[in-house]
């Protein structure tokens, strides 16, 4: 800094009027000075006055010159502006090259209760506020320098500002520029909360974040270009573009697009790359993982979490899917719910429940649930319900079946009112109705029986309308009390008592044998007699002895009789086999027993009759021997 020499101008009217140059102790007055003084044992004294007397100076001219004498006390001059203080030598003000040996009581700033005020090209370019708590750096940041406790740094930033705006904080070209009355916002980025008047306690981090709000309250937003359209209250975005174009309140998006079409939908939680993307007035979804509920559109109450979980879904509602691709493929189906990879990942029915990989993959009827593995993965029909890897894994359209173990039903394909339960159990049905088998593969013979039930580990049913109890390798059924049929007057019709009893019974012929039970099995799964003796074959099982009757031979004697005996089942199919239904020989046997009784009470009856006329006779011969006495 140079050193400024004291002097003054001081006109005194010693020469004539047209004097040029003026001299006070000298005959030769320097030739550039209008007042020339030299003393080598004076001053030139300069009027001395307070602050208060220098501030009272009317219309001050530009170069006027005073000594003050309180605060600050040193020679001042008036710019045209403001007075300023001569800075003497020793006392130098900073540098523009960089300052050294500084100590605590030096500073940058005023010392009276103004505003520090910054200026580039003599426009300003910050102020650091002395009664309001603000700070503004940048050209046309905080303009109107008004309010309290603002901060904006930025070109332009909080430039709207007026007295009600309090507690801003702006940093960024052209952040929060609109803002008048808005309080406790938070703006960091280009253009963050551009269009915010009236909005409070919002926070905007990114470029273009929450641009278009203007009296939204108490949203969040961190990304390029976050919530740019927003108006809507209590929304988070975070990530580029998320909740984009929003007007809806109570939102949370995470992630790039997250939620990026909302218009008017609340409550909703978006958390992944493009998840809820399309989303326009939808609410109450939760949405997490790369485009999941992406294309949802008014759906309401859905739940997606994982990888493309209900991807296509746009008016569905009230759907879950936990799982990559789960429910992906879901458009316009409700109250479904699919645990797993790709679980119900077609589906296009409503209210199906899926848990497992594919399961109900491709599904397109309702009401359905599956638990496991491909259970019911390409099913069109409704009210199944498959639980177990594979099971009705072919069903189509077939209703209301229920399969349960690994590949239960797994062929069904048009077959309804079936149940399975056990390993691989009804495997054999694709068309057949109304059949239920129990045990560790319990099954049909053929694929379209109906009505048929198989009971026990590898019980086999070989005919429709037919129940099979246990394997071929049960030797004892049985229970505390025995079987009951209905029975009742009231509901039979067209009753004859022609039933056969001694004609029948006397050409019954009662054996003994042994069964062959794997023969038996293996022409119940085939239809292969593996020796066409029947009455001969060889059994290969544990011998054991039975007593009973060759069915062909009880059919041989009805037929001759006329007699339908129900107590035959006839082969119904190539894998069926004759049985015999031992209880409904008691009728035969009672009618036997009623013809013998009547017999019996007719023998008596003539012996009686025969008694009496051999005792008459007797009394005949007695008076004949007397007569001959």
């Amino acid at each position: 800094m140079k050193k400024l020499a004291l002097i003054s101008l001081f006109y005194v009217l010693l020469g004539g009027a047209f004097a040029q140059n003026v001299g006070i102790g000298t005959t030769t007055p320097n030739a550039s000075a209008q007042l020339d003084i030299i003393s080598t044992s004076k001053g030139l004294l300069i009027p001395r006055m307070t602050m208060t007397n220098r501030d009272a100076i009317p219309s001050p001219a530009t170069g006027l010159l005073i000594y003050q004498t309180d605060f600050t006390p040193g020679f001042y001059y008036y710019n045209g502006s403001a007075w300023t203080p001569i800075t003497p030598t020793g006392s130098a003000g900073w540098s523009l090259t960089g300052n050294s040996g500084t100590n605590s009581s030096n500073f940058l700033g005023t010392t009276d209760n103004q505003a520090l005020v910054f200026k580039v090209n003599n426009i300003r370019a910050g102020i650091l506020g002395s009664i309001n708590g603000s700070t503004f750096l940048g050209t046309g940041a905080g303009l109107s320098y008004d309010g309290v406790n603002n901060t904006g740094v930025g070109d332009h930033a909080l430039y709207s500002l007026v007295s009600q705006g309090n507690k801003n904080t702006a940093i960024g070209h052209y952040s929060l520029y609109s803002n008048t009355i808005g309080a406790y916002n938070t703006a960091s980025g280009d253009s963050a909360l551009y269009s915010n008047t009236n909005g409070i306690s919002n926070t905007a981090t990114g470029y273009n974040a929450l641009k278009s709000n203007t009296g939204g309250n108490e949203n969040t937003a961190v990304g390029a270009f976050a919530m740019y359209h927003s108006n809507g209250v209590d929304n988070t975005a975070v990530g580029f573009k998320s909740l984009y174009n929003h007007g809806g309140s109570n939102n949370i998006a995470i992630g790039t697009m997250a939620l990026y079409s909302d218009d008017g939908g609340s409550e909703n939680t978006a958390i992944g790359v493009n998840t809820l993307r399309y989303n326009t007035n939808g609410s109450f979804n939760t949405a997490t993982g790369k485009d999941a509920l992406s294309s949802n559109t008014t759906g309401v109450s859905n739940t997606a979490n994982g990888n493309q979980a209900l991807y296509l879904n746009t008016t569905g509602s009230y759907n879950t899917a936990y799982g990559v691709l789960s429910l992906k493929g879901n458009i316009t189906g409700s109250n479904n719910t699919a645990t797993g990879y790709a679980a119900l990942a077609n589906n296009a029915g409503q209210s199906n429940t899926a848990n497992g990989y594919q399961a109900l993959r491709d599904n397109t009827g309702d009401y359905n649930v599956a638990v496991g593995y491909n259970a019911l993965i390409g099913n069109t029909g409704t009210s199944n319900t498959a639980c177990g890897t594979g099971a009705l894994g072919s069903n189509g359209p077939g209703n209301n079946n229920i399969a349960v173990g690994y590949n239960a039903l797994p062929t069904n394909t048009t077959g309804s009112n079936n149940t399975a339960i056990g390993y691989n159990s009804l495997s054999q049905n694709q068309t057949g109705n109304n059949n239920t088998v129990i045990g560790y593969g319990a099954n049909t013979n053929i694929e379209n029986q109906t009505n048929s039930t198989a009971i026990g580990a590898n019980a086999t049913v070989n005919a429709s309308n037919k129940v099979r109890i246990g394997n071929t390798a049960v030797t004892v059924i049985e229970g505390q009390v025995a079987w009951s049929f209905p029975s009742d007057a009231r509901f039979k019709y067209n009753i004859k008592a022609d039933v056969p009893g001694l004609d029948f019974i006397k050409q019954l012929k009662p054996v003994t044998y042994y069964f062959d039970a794997d023969k038996l099995a293996n022409y119940t799964k085939t239809g292969i007699l593996a020796n066409s003796d029947a009455h001969t074959a060889s059994f290969t099982g544990t011998p054991q002895l039975h007593t009973g009757f060759l069915a062909q031979d009880v059919e041989k004697v009805a037929n001759s009789l006329g007699y339908d005996f129900d107590g035959i089942h006839k082969p119904a199919n190539d894998h069926d086999h004759y049985s015999l239904s031992y209880s409904q020989f008691i009728m035969p046997l009672v009618k036997a027993v009623q013809q013998q009784q009547k017999m019996i009470e007719e023998q008596k009856q003539t012996n009686l009759n025969q008694q009496k006329i051999i005792e008459e006779m007797q009394k005949e011969i007695q008076l004949l021997k007397e007569k001959i006495k």
